[in-house]
């Protein structure tokens, strides 16, 4: 019997002839992109995860996440209007929306198909954007952006098979890292399972003996990128980024008596192990101990008994399952055990496990919470850590973060004295998250570190890429961006190479923003290119919308206005017709960097209704970014002329600063109440205002709010003819008038206001190679007056810390 075909809108997709129609005209659609569209049809009643959807439409877990993101891509294009049918579930997968429409009684003889069109080797390229410059950079950013990168490594968690419960921690002896390569299985297609099964085994027993093994997980990870070349040149690829010092090639063959294992080593001494028995896993098991001993160690006691065994090779299978993302075969593995299993806490678990997986939460949370009746922590520690861990994992994708605290704190109380270290080091990562959500710093610093121990003890160096990452961005939320920059750089490069998209994707963003803060634009716009292709590859377009106003806000940070203002008019169009398709911290930062635009091309008008937006969105406790609206409205207000709905903004602002307590926000609050002050004509309240502004910028030590300081109070200072300390103030900046263009702008206008002509066209013609599409102030561009005896000390510029202020104080 012919598939039936799937009619929804004005498409109909017929899978026994592999087209997708509109009409009466075929959609040429890349062939992974149909399969794509056809298996999320037939599962339209759920949402199906990332690596079940790789492996029904690929076969196989060596396909990276940037393949399915682009035949997602692929699918949604050849959809056309109907593109939103595919619906990205964040931190999971997707989800088919489109009703399908019923059969029509005298349905027409379909056309001739055409078939499908060659996928592209790579994605079409994009031109390369930039974007404006930042006034972003707060702790509720950062582990939000944190937060992200957790839920999408956690809540996608893998099974890590360890010691088991009660093994003895590793001996003293200094291991040399081992990683496992996939088995080579001569066997029938049946036996696929094989490949990743037999190498997590020998893995597990390999760790079980003593030895640091690469988790199963990196290895696939590094394996889902091979493009080619010698499996010698893959090896020792494996081996550089994974920093282990020895690769186990492992090979299984059916035999005339069952199954022959093979293992070999040639890195250092080399080693070799042969198992042979009727099941393959024994056989596996069997080659490992081998070759424990044959390297020095010893084995770990094996399940005795048949029934232990034939337990224990079911959960080996169903780990193996889930390492490929099979996860419908998982759960039929479980389906299919014997009656005598069916009541073992460690199925029930690895059941919830794909419950959570497969989207089920509340399945998935009755389990867990079952099973922390029936598992203790003195019979199970381990077992009861990953129950924990499950939950917490629960509270990531709900945003519970005293939930996620208190399970984390929970498994690390299980965990004690325990040999675990992925169990541990992913409870550790919980803890770390809340606590830096709740401000709570130095405990979250301290958990990031003890994290980091674990992970190397377990020999992960994705995770410890990740914890990286996670520790850059709590960095830069304390307002230590130049702490930042050399951690999210470094972590960035290596979760490429693990082809970790969606967390490279985050700290990239969030390495353009340390950048920005350091008012480095040039080596922020260098990231463009980089996100603009995570962002095509990532497939949730509310991931890409996010790195694109990072992309946007860099640019405009080097003069390309039009592209940042396309990227920011499509992203507005975006939150116009459906604000879900946006995440919420870029709807806030949206109508802030959109108003930010503004000014710089001179619309105050925009500039005050985007800071209005910006105003009515942001939450009334986050400091930063209610700051950053009140700053960018009253100097649009200013700008405008309307002084005194500039008042009223600024009498507003300071009434709400009464109950908020954040270094940056003070520093803006502080520069619109002194600004007030100039307004109104009470110079000593401005510079009591400007000079507390300026010890703030000091303390909280970040280049970007030194430079908002410097360029509002040396305008002040110049107008009211005190030049010695306009020069102290404008040099405070003057390191990075080389590469900014407001800095190099408060340049030209204090040479201009000393009358130092040379230096004032020097400083001019380095503004203008700054610029882009930015425009000098006109009253910049008239030749100092000449000045017959100019005073000393009040045209002095003090070393090379001269620097120039910005001229309008609105800007």
């Amino acid at each position: 019997m012919a598939a039936p075909i799937h009619r929804f809108a004005d498409l109909r997709l017929d899978p026994a002839t592999r087209t997708l129609w509109r009409g009466d005209v075929p959609v040429p659609v890349p062939p992974k992109a149909l399969d794509c569209i056809g298996y999320l049809i037939e599962h339209r009643e759920r949402a199906v995860g990332r690596d079940e959807l790789i492996a029904a439409v690929w076969g196989k877990v060596d396909i990276s996440d940037n393949a399915l993101g682009q035949a997602i891509l692929q699918a949604r294009r050849a959809l056309g209007a109907h593109g939103e049918a595919i619906r990205t579930v964040p931190r999971y997968g997707y989800h088919w929306q489109l009703p399908l429409l019923p059969e029509p009684a005298d349905a027409p003889a379909e056309p001739e198909p055409m078939p499908p069109v060659a996928a592209p080797a790579t994605p079409p390229t994009a031109t390369t954007r930039r974007a404006p410059g930042p006034d972003a950079r707060h702790w509720r950013w950062a582990i939000a952006a944190a937060l992200l990168a957790v839920c999408a490594w956690v809540a996608l968690d893998r099974l890590h098979v360890g010691s088991p419960d009660g093994a003895p921690a590793r001996p003293a002896v200094a291991a040399r890292d081992v990683l496992v390569l996939p088995a080579r299985v001569d066997a029938d297609p049946e036996h696929g399972w094989m490949r990743l099964g037999v190498m997590d085994l020998v893995a597990g027993r390999l760790r079980a003996s003593g030895q640091t093994v690469v988790p199963s997980d990196n290895v696939v990870a590094l394996a889902q990128r091979r493009d080619g070349g010698t499996d010698a040149d893959f090896i020792a690829d494996l081996l550089r980024v994974t920093g282990a010092t020895r690769a186990v090639t492992v090979t299984a063959e059916a035999s005339a008596e069952g199954w022959v294992v093979s293992l070999a080593s040639a890195e250092g001494v080399p080693a070799a192990a042969v198992g042979q028995a009727p099941d393959v896993l024994d056989a596996a098991r069997q080659a490992a101990d081998q070759f424990a001993r044959v390297t020095g160690f010893t084995p770990a006691p094996s399940a005795v008994g048949d029934a232990e065994k034939a337990f224990t090779t079911l959960i080996q299978q169903v780990d193996a399952e889930l390492l490929a993302g099979r996860l419908d075969a998982a759960r039929q593995r479980l389906d299919a055990a014997a009656p005598d299993q069916q009541g073992r806490a460690e199925l029930a678990h690895q059941r919830a496990q794909i419950d959570f997986l497969q989207g089920r939460l509340g399945a998935a949370e009755a389990a867990w919470t079952d099973l922390l009746t029936r598992v203790s922590a003195a019979d199970a520690p381990v077992l009861r850590a990953r129950i924990h861990n499950g939950l917490a994992n629960l509270a990531y994708v709900r945003e519970d973060l005293p939930a996620v605290i208190a399970q984390a704190e929970a498994a690390v109380r299980a965990l004690d004295g325990q040999h675990a270290p992925y169990e541990l080091g992913r409870a550790l990562i919980g803890l770390a998250s809340g606590h830096g959500a709740q401000r709570r710093y130095d405990e979250a610093l301290a958990d990031y570190a003890q994290a980091r121990v674990a992970f190397a003890a377990a020999g992960d160096r994705l995770a410890l890429a990740r914890v990286d990452a996670y520790q850059g961005l709590l960095d830069f939320a304390r307002g230590r961006p130049g702490d930042a920059l050399p951690v999210l750089a470094d972590a960035a490069d290596r979760l490429q190479a693990f082809g970790a998209l969606i967390e490279e994707l985050h700290t990239r963003v969030g390495l353009v923003y340390a950048q920005l803060a350091l008012l480095q634009p040039a080596q922020a716009l260098a990231q463009n290119a980089r996100l603009l292709e995570l962002g095509e590859r990532v497939g949730d377009p509310r991931r890409r919308h996010y790195a694109d106003l990072a992309r946007a806000r860099s640019l405009a940070a080097t003069g390309s206005l039009a592209e940042a203002q396309a990227i920011v008019d499509a992203l507005g169009a975006t939150a116009a017709a459906d604000p879900a398709g946006l995440l919420a911290q870029t709807r806030i930062w949206l109508p802030l960097v959109a108003g930010q635009l503004a000014l710089m091309r001179d619309d105050p008008a925009d500039a005050i209704a985007e800071a209005a937006g910006a105003i009515a969105v942001t939450d009334a406790d986050d400091a930063h970014d209610r700051s950053t609206a009140y700053w960018l409205g009253w100097r649009a207000l200013q700008r405008a002329g309307r002084s005194g709905e500039a008042a009223d903004l600024a009498r507003e602002a300071a009434a709400w600063n009464g109950a908020h307590d954040h270094a940056g926000a003070r520093i803006r609050l502080a520069l619109i109440e002194a600004g007030a002050a100039d307004a109104r004509g009470d110079g000593t309240a401005a510079q009591a205002a400007y000079d507390r502004a300026l010890d703030e910028a000091d303390a909280w030590r970040v280049p970007a709010d030194l430079l908002q300081v410097a360029r509002a109070y040396t305008d002040h200072l110049i107008a009211r003819g005190d030049l010695a300390r306009a020069s102290v103030v404008a040099g405070r900046i003057a390191a990075w008038a080389g590469s900014d263009f407001e800095a190099a702008l408060l340049q030209v206008a204090l040479y201009r206001a000393v009358g130092q002509t040379g230096a004032w066209r020097a400083a001019l013609a380095a503004s203008r190679t700054l610029a882009g599409e930015r425009a000098i102030p006109p009253d910049l561009l008239v030749p100092p007056p000449s000045r017959a005896a100019p005073d000393a000390d009040a045209g002095r510029v003090v070393g090379s810390e001269a620097v120039p202020p910005r001229t309008m104080a609105a800007r």
